[in-house]
């Protein structure tokens, strides 16, 4: 299955990098944070038709940068990607290792504008939690800084990935370049049956000592998004590669609200922080990169998904390639919105922090 895309426009706004996180209202406004080059402000692009047209704004508040979903009663959650309390540990091989989701809410979109945001804590019992490493040498107990949705039944469902004390297959390339042991991400999720009040360990949704990856260099099972495509029916995509390495995007189901999980595939050989949507006709998008900026399409709720649609060639190693951390919506019916950034431009002007920020509208056809 192919799909041919068509540009309907682009705009373009400067250097920056990771414009991966976005908030959207029910009449059209959008935010999107976007990462400065080294000893510059973040600075947000706002769009009030609905992500056809943006402009940047430079001094727009810490809370436009906050992955924000707006909830059925019309308020809007945000939760922070680490545990709040990571830091404080002092030995990382006690048997108890905690986890403190740093929860974040607002009454309506202008109260995020406005910074009017009220934050609070809950401890999370995740058994087995290990301290462990990210793929920059950096410590940590677990992310959560994506896949996150409300379910038809009125639940929270978090994605999280991260390291378990069972978790002990290294990753031959860190071991190498690092150097430390990295051991193999797995990837969970956590629920709230009280509107994020209060979260507890649901299951894992893959693990690489019950599925192995082909790539001995792979990451693990890690960056998940998933969506409700049916009441109870979720999809979610893993990343598994990074660094250098490119292994595949995975697909998984679940028919029981996140509570059992069928066993991961392959949907395309390389990708990072997958993004999804579910378009006004049904069909499925997920949006990745980290060499080529490229889109996946399913037009049966996942189960199959079509070749990589490429909107963008860039393939160089990692700060000379881009980054793979997009922003996607539909912002009308049959119109794709993707904020990504790519560094050719700013290569060939011998910048030394490349990276560039875009905002393209597309509409796609499928070619078979």
């Amino acid at each position: 299955m192919k799909y041919k895309a068509n540009l309907l426009s682009e705009q373009r706004f400067g250097s920056g990098h990771y414009p991966s996180n976005g908030i959207k209202s029910p009449d059209g406004e959008v935010f999107v944070g976007v990462g400065p080059r080294p000893k510059e402000k973040p600075y947000s692009l706002y769009s009030k038709d609905g992500g056809i047209t943006f402009e940047r704004i430079e001094n727009a508040g810490r809370a436009t940068h906050l992955p924000f979903i707006q909830l059925r009663d019309g308020t809007y959650i945000a939760k922070a990607s680490s545990s709040a309390v990571f830091r404080s540990l002092i030995n990382y091989e006690q048997e108890k290792v905690p986890f403190i989701l740093t929860v974040h809410r607002a009454d309506s979109f202008e109260d995020i504008k406005n910074g009017n945001i009220r934050t609070h804590f809950c401890p999370v019992d995740i058994p087995g939690l290990a301290v462990g490493y990210g793929d920059s040498n950096n410590r940590h107990t677990g992310c959560a800084e994506t896949g996150f949705i409300e379910l038809e039944n009125g639940d929270l469902l978090c994605m999280m990935y991260g390291q378990f004390k069972d978790d002990k297959i290294l990753c031959p390339w860190l071991k190498e370049h690092g150097p430390y042991d990295f051991y193999l991400y797995r990837t969970w999720c956590i629920v709230s049956h009280d509107k994020g009040e209060t979260w507890e360990f649901l299951t894992t949704v893959a693990d690489c000592n019950t599925y192995p990856i082909k790539d001995v260099n792979a990451e693990g099972y890690c960056e998940p998004e998933c969506i409700e495509v049916e009441p109870g029916h979720v999809v979610a995509i893993l990343r598994t590669g990074g660094h250098e390495i490119y292994s595949p995007l995975y697909c998984a189901h679940s028919y029981d609200s996140g509570k059992t999980w069928e066993a991961p595939y392959e949907i395309c050989d390389w990708g990072v922080l997958p993004r999804m949507l579910k378009m006004s006709d049904g069909t499925l998008v997920v949006a990745s990169g980290h060499i080529h900026t490229m889109f996946l399409f399913s037009r049966d709720n996942g189960k199959t998904w079509s070749e990589p649609c490429i909107v963008e060639y860039c393939d160089g190693k990692w700060g000379q390639s881009c980054s793979g951390y997009h922003f996607v919506m539909e912002s009308a019916p049959g119109e794709i919105t993707i904020v990504f950034d790519d560094p050719k431009e700013g290569i060939s002007e011998g910048d030394d922090f490349p990276r560039r920020i875009y905002v393209r509208r597309y509409t796609f056809e499928a070619e078979d």
